[in-house]
């Protein structure tokens, strides 16, 4: 023991030293979450082994018995601090901030006061004694049973927040999981050696400030040359948090047998309850509409919460644990009612439009026509306008009926031959438009794709470029292109007006600013639709250039596009 006393303070100064380095290293970490704490924690780490070495070299009691109370302040504060640095550290900011937590500091400052004036009722230690060997001062005293409550409190504050630290950073996986590990072992050694001290199955000297240095070390290779603050768990906890309390979609939390585990705010307001009141109430008790089952998806299901009727598309997925027990589902309620609404008014819209609308456009044309054949002259060109406006009207909607009617579904998709596909499709708008329409298409050229939607595509920009450009030279032209088919048309004409190909690119129209014809539409939700891509070309007349992939696998609804 006499050898050991000088190594004791300079042990102490040693790990003084290290930690003043560790927060060196920390400054340009300041602002990250936690980092306060872990700075106050490791502060606290350098005043008790600095005081430590120099009460080792002082034998005036007096100021001996000073000195031995602040390591005591030192001792209670340190587990405190650390306590602080894992809730901010891990993103638990809202127990960090809360009353009860800083209700908690009460404990350590307490212990201080406790601590510091020791000497005046003896309620954490008694009998002080000071010895000296080999110019080392050194001091016995009996525990009392208050200073093993003040050790073994300050002890759990650290017990918890190495607990909070490891678990959350091992959860990443393998990043960080050394310097876990690091974090985790880090106050093993001044804790052992704390526990040596209190319950005097050791030497004399208390030997925590050399057991500090293992601490430093391994926090220093943690925090300082891993960078574990620049990647902390905070973010995670936080995005986590905003992911499910923050959005407007309702997202409830149930354990396997369907009782509520967790409910965000947009689920307390589908539901009309507080969450703390309905903690392990079954979901389906308040649910008020549908039979709802735990563990089933929903393409609708029908809530009702104050008079109101709210329908929601519902997704439940399975909560796991590591080990792969089953623990319970996350419900995610996304509201379709305005969808619905929707689906019918574009129903009966629909309805009107195919039925009442073309009726009557039969009627005015019959009667257009009558009147063309009857009248002579400027009253003969007006029913003729009329004849002609018409006709466009029906082959609008005939043009839209082609596309809410073709399917979308994997029959929908076949092996098409193109050339003959192709040629099939020209053909009639060659005669009906006279206009001449040259194919170039290899013979054995084929794609899986679906052939109605193939069809509006190549009708349309064919019938666009023979309708607006007289005596047009319209060509159609296809090749092979790795795992795509590319499909041009071009003709010799003006090109198309900027305006139009605009509205089409920006994928809306205004009331201001809007295409003449619904035929590019067509050919732009086609395209989208057999998932290929579409571009124009009016440096040089116009050249519509279509890419298809050559096997079509995954079949999107076009009322999406």
């Amino acid at each position: 023991m006499v050898g050991a006393v000088p190594w004791l303070a300079l042990g102490s100064f040693a790990s003084g030293v290290g930690s003043l380095y560790l927060l060196a290293q920390l400054r340009e970490h300041w602002d990250k979450p936690g980092a306060k704490w872990f700075v106050a924690t490791i502060a606290t780490i350098t005043v008790w082994c600095g005081t430590y070495g120099v009460a080792v070299l002082v034998s005036t009691p007096l100021v001996r018995r000073g000195l031995e109370a602040v390591t005591w302040v030192c001792l209670v504060w340190i587990g405190f601090f650390f306590l602080a640095f894992a809730l901010g550290y891990t993103g638990r900011t809202t127990i960090l901030e809360s009353r009860l937590f800083r209700g908690l500091a009460a404990v350590p400052a307490v212990a201080s006061l406790l601590a510091l004036t020791n000497s005046l009722h003896a309620l954490l230690w008694d009998g002080f004694r000071l010895t000296t060997v080999d110019g080392a001062s050194l001091v016995q005293y009996t525990f009392q049973p208050l200073g093993y409550v003040v050790v073994f409190v300050a002890m759990l504050f650290v017990m918890f927040g190495t607990v909070l630290v490891f678990d959350t950073v091992i959860s990443y996986g393998p990043l960080y999981r050394r310097e876990a590990i690091a974090v985790g072992l880090s106050p093993v050694p001044p804790g052992l050696a704390v526990l040596v001290w209190a319950l005097g199955i050791g030497p004399t000297a208390n030997l925590t400030t050399l057991a500090f240095l293992p601490h430093i070390a391994l926090d220093s290779y943690a925090f300082a040359r891993s960078d574990m603050f620049e990647f902390h768990p905070a973010t995670r906890r936080a995005g986590e948090r905003a992911a499910i309390d923050d959005i407007a979609t309702p997202v409830a939390i149930v354990d396997v047998d369907g009782r509520i585990v967790n409910l965000n705010p947009a689920a307390e307001s589908m539901l009309g309850v507080e969450k703390q009141s309905a903690l392990t109430d079954p979901l389906d008790g308040l649910l008020v509409g549908d039979t709802f089952t735990v563990g089933e998806a929903y393409d609708r299901f029908a809530v009702e919460n104050g008079g109101r009727r709210d329908v929601y598309k519902v997704q439940q997925t399975e909560l796991r644990d590591a080990g792969d027990t089953h623990l319970g589902y996350t419900a995610v309620f996304q509201d379709i009612t305005d969808e619905i609404q929707r689906e019918r008014r574009l129903a009966v819209l629909n309805r009107f439009l195919r039925h009442n609308v073309r009726n009557e456009s039969v009627v005015i044309q019959a009667r257009a026509e009558l009147l063309a054949a009857e009248l002579e002259g400027e009253p003969a060109d007006h029913a003729a306008t009329i004849e002609r406006a018409v006709d466009r009207l029906v082959e609008s909607g005939d043009k839209a009926r082609t596309l809410s009617t073709a399917g979308v579904d994997a029959e929908d998709i076949e092996p098409v031959a193109l050339r003959e596909r192709i040629e099939d499709t020209v053909r009639p708008l060659a005669e009906e438009y006279d206009g001449p329409v040259s194919v170039e298409v290899p013979d054995d050229l084929t794609l899986r794709t679906q052939p109605v939607l193939l069809g509006v595509v190549v009708t349309n920009l064919v019938e666009n470029a023979l309708q607006h450009v007289p005596d047009a030279t319209v060509s159609v032209r296809a090749h092979a292109d790795g795992d795509d088919v590319v499909l041009t048309v071009a003709d010799d004409g003006p090109g198309v007006p900027e305006h139009e190909l605009s509205v089409i690119e920006r994928g809306q129209e205004t009331d201001l600013d809007h295409g003449s014809g619904i035929g590019l539409w067509l050919v732009h939700w086609s395209v989208q639709t057999l998932e290929g891509d579409l571009a124009f070309d009016t440096s040089d007349g116009t050249t519509a250039t279509v890419r298809l992939p050559r096997e079509r696998a995954v079949v999107s609804d076009p009322a999406a596009a």
